[in-house]
């Protein structure tokens, strides 16, 4: 056990201990922040487990009878955090889930850590007392010297033989200096040496519960109001972070595997000491809300081209003269028959969506100019454009390029390897010059060569500052024809599409970085 958790003040079920300590080995902000809050009051740990438990495991923890004198403080803010508006969304967002559970309770606890106020002077923690006199009662017959033998000689540490946390006062001596001195006076017997110690512990209870006295109700409700909302914007963010792999919270099938509380940790720590990262998820986040938008108004029988007239109740397809009827009384029961007969006069559409859909390849521009924003978007897009194909069952290929091919991540249907991902949004090979061919082969080749990457869509992301030969777009333009894939381009900036024109089936121009996530909403309906 890295850290102590006792005293504690509720009944804690085992599993979210064990959970929260997993959750602590695997995030180093989560072991700062149990060990600054420890600086400032010895019964931190436990209370960072309690918040953990509460929102993991259960809202109303049963209280221990009698709880600590010490934990007084703690009690009144778990009582005061029940009665927040927004605890219980917290709580349903965090229940059963042990990353969305750890993250509330580290920003939680962060926050209050912080507000809370210091107690001056520093209170020690009235349980060592407690179990150096159980040691000494029994072997009562035994002089404390012998007694406490072991942890006279034993190498010093921050913690007792128990595991518990030592007072501040005394991490800063020699433990055994401490020990020796409390034996000499009380000359080596054992009754003495007990009362010694249940005066110090007396008025570390005293210290605490005093502590616990002088804290402000109403500021304690402001600074927990505070957390809370940090909290909640906390979790926020680690949902961008989760979606821009196209995970969430839940225990989802990452396609034939289920996707671990572990990995997702493991995954949510790489995105969290990444800024690049999380600027990729914030704007893969804008992108994929476009994205559904336009998916969810994309049905199968979209309206598309009008090619005849038919009968039906479709009330959106139906002709202006149908319509007439509805503002005529006398023709309202008219239209009322028809429209049970399923008779009335409607145009018959032909929808545009796609419905034989093949792998993607998307073509990443890593050159020189692409480096900072316009690199970030792309990276935002091809995530996007991975969670669809994860989605659909789909083949992704990432192919980075400069003057040459750079990398080739592959990404099959089921077997999503998110922490490759994760790598592939954080290559960039700034290789000064662009060259579009090399990559456009490396695509076509797959195509070619792979019977898994018949009739794939080429995605080209790219800045458009390059230039083809003729007899290459004449060889291109035959392999298209042969193998029936397409070739899209997204060009960003402010360059001229003319180049791409050349080779691209359709191009969405991207001009504004920041608020152009529209311009490219059907580039999602491949």
């Amino acid at each position: 056990m890295l850290f102590d958790f006792e005293p504690l003040v509720y009944r804690v079920a085992s599993i979210s201990k064990l959970f929260w300590q997993e959750y602590i080995n695997y995030f180093e902000d989560a072991r700062t922040m149990v060990r600054v809050g420890t600086s400032k009051l010895f019964a931190f740990p436990s209370f960072t487990l309690e918040v953990f438990h509460r929102l993991y495991y259960e809202s109303e923890p049963e209280e221990l009878d009698p709880p600590p004198p010490e934990s007084a403080w703690a009690i009144l803010l778990h009582r005061e955090f029940q009665q927040l508006i927004g605890c219980d969304e917290l709580v349903e967002q965090c229940q059963g889930n042990q990353l969305a559970a750890g993250l509330a309770t580290v920003e939680y606890c962060r926050q209050v850590y912080e507000r809370l106020p210091p107690p001056m002077p520093r209170f020690s923690n009235p349980q060592q007392y407690r179990e150096l006199i159980r040691q000494l009662k029994h072997q009562p017959e035994v002089p404390p010297s012998e007694a406490l033998k072991q942890m006279l000689t034993s190498p010093q540490t921050t913690t007792s033989p128990t595991g518990l946390q030592l007072p501040k006062t005394r991490q800063q001596q020699e433990r055994s200096l401490w020990l020796r001195q409390m034996i000499e006076d009380s000359g080596d017997r054992s009754d003495e040496l007990i009362q010694l110690i249940q005066q110090e512990g007396k008025q570390a209870v005293w210290q605490a519960q005093q502590y616990a006295n002088s804290l402000d109700e109403t500021q304690v409700r402001q600074m927990l109001r505070a957390a809370l909302n940090a909290a909640d914007e906390k979790l926020s963010e680690a949902t961008g972070w989760l979606e821009m792999l196209g995970l969430s919270w839940g225990n989802e099938m990452g396609g034939e595997r289920s996707v671990s509380s572990a990995e997702k940790m493991a995954l949510a720590q790489k995105i969290a000491g990444h800024a690049k990262l999380k600027q990729i998820a914030v704007v893969a986040g804008r992108l994929q809300q476009t994205a559904e938008r336009k998916r969810r108004s994309q049905a199968l029988d979209a309206f598309g081209e009008i090619t005849t007239i038919q009968l039906g109740d479709n009330l959106s397809r139906l002709l202006p003269s149908e319509l007439q009827k509805l503002s005529t009384p006398d023709l309202f029961p008219l239209f009322a028959l028809s429209y049970y007969d399923r008779s009335l006069l409607q145009y018959k559409t032909r929808g545009k969506e796609k419905q034989c859909k093949g792998p993607l390849v998307v073509c990443l521009d890593s050159s020189g100019s692409m480096d900072g924003l316009p690199d970030t978007w792309a990276k935002a897009v091809t995530a996007v454009l991975g969670q669809i194909a994860r989605r659909e069952g789909r083949h992704l290929r990432v192919i980075h390029f400069a003057t040459r091919v750079c990398r080739v991540d592959d990404f099959p249907p089921h077997h999503h390897d998110f922490s490759r991902l994760l790598e592939s949004m954080l290559a960039f090979y700034n290789g000064g010059g662009t060259a579009w061919e090399p990559a456009i082969l490396s695509a076509t080749e797959c195509i070619e060569r792979q019977q898994q990457f018949k009739r794939a869509d080429i995605v080209m992301v790219t800045d458009g500052r390059c230039d083809v030969k003729r007899d290459f777009l004449e060889q291109l333009k035959i392999k298209k024809q042969q193998r029936e894939f397409n070739i899209y381009g997204v060009l960003i900036g402010g360059a001229s599409d003319r180049l791409l024109k050349q080779f691209c089936d359709r191009i969405w121009v991207v001009k504004d970085l920041v608020s152009d996530e529209v311009a490219i909403e059907e580039l999602f309906l491949l």
